[in-house]
């Protein structure tokens, strides 16, 4: 498949008063068109700081130092103007960020909102046309009450119904690649679950290319096509979902799926000592295309 977003030897420094402190170690990655892929690690392993490159956000900070190739959709984007690269966010890439209250501004309506987010793509949509499109992208999140949701203030709204506008939003203009950074993580499992159901349905409708960072790998699996583990700013090991799950390799990867809480058994899962070295990466095969 042809890859829509393609990272190469990514690497990132923040300069401080000490020094140096390097983050990303050359990571590569990539996503094919209509695919949805997992960055998966615990807090502080890079996981964010790659998806806020990519949108081109911390190399507007003097204090940060990027090298590497990140292409998307044949653009070498590291290359790209600035102008044009910050016209590439809210259209043909999205983001969803962790916390959908504090993403979504508390002193204008949901409609005002909508219709800037509208702007982005078609600059000279008007309000009511805007407002009829964004009652269609929330009923697309099963948001039947689509007048009280854009008159509303996110404040007046639930965690849920917050999370379900910014999926929404971030879909409107019909993006190529979607960036959901720890969506539903703010909200409770219930409620979570449902979130990410009605975001797969959408995107796998709208053939949306997903790039899903998250350190919950029973959410990644439910999720994504194929999954990256990062620790510590090493792509560690990567293959199909059901591949890594069947057969993980790394001892990272392993402790990762060990933390997962479980319903029966009690007791603290045993972690590997974070002294080991988790340098090695480790590529998973499908054992289809093994055996062919």
């Amino acid at each position: 498949m042809t890859a829509l977003l393609d990272i190469r030897d990514l690497t990132l420094s923040f300069r401080g008063v000490e020094g140096e402190n390097r983050v990303l170690h050359g990571i590569s990655l990539n996503v094919a068109k209509g695919e949805k892929v997992a960055l998966v690690g615990e807090s502080g392993s890079g996981k964010s700081v790659t998806a806020r490159i990519i949108l081109g956000l911390l190399q507007e900070q003097r204090s940060t130092r990027v090298s590497g190739a990140v292409e998307f959709d044949g653009q070498d984007l590291e290359a790209m103007p600035a102008k044009a690269r910050h016209r590439l966010r809210g259209t043909d890439i999205s983001m969803i960020f962790q916390d959908p209250t504090s993403s979504l501004n508390p002193v204008y309506p949901v409609d005002v909102q909508f219709h800037e987010v509208l702007k982005r793509r078609n600059p000279k949509i008007t309000r009511a046309a805007a407002r009829e499109r964004a009652a269609d992208a929330l009923r697309d999140v099963s948001i039947d009450d689509a007048k009280r949701v854009l008159d509303s203030y996110s404040f007046q709204l639930s965690g849920g119904m917050n999370q379900r506008v910014m999926i929404a939003m971030a879909l409107a203009n019909e993006p190529k690649l979607l960036i959901a950074d720890e969506p539903g993580t703010a909200l409770d499992v219930t409620v979570q679950a449902q979130t990410l159901h009605l975001m797969r349905d959408l995107v796998e409708r709208k053939h949306t290319s997903v790039l899903f960072i998250s350190h919950n790998l029973g959410v990644v699996r439910e999720f994504a096509d194929r999954v990256y583990v990062i620790y510590k700013g090493n792509i560690v090991e990567e293959g199909p979902t059901h591949a890594l799950f069947s057969d993980p390799g790394h001892p990272y990867t392993r402790a990762l799926m060990a933390a997962v809480p479980k319903i029966t058994g009690g007791g603290i899962p045993e972690i590997p000592d974070r002294s080991e070295s988790f340098s090695e990466p480790i590529v998973v095969h499908p054992a289809t295309e093994a055996s062919s």
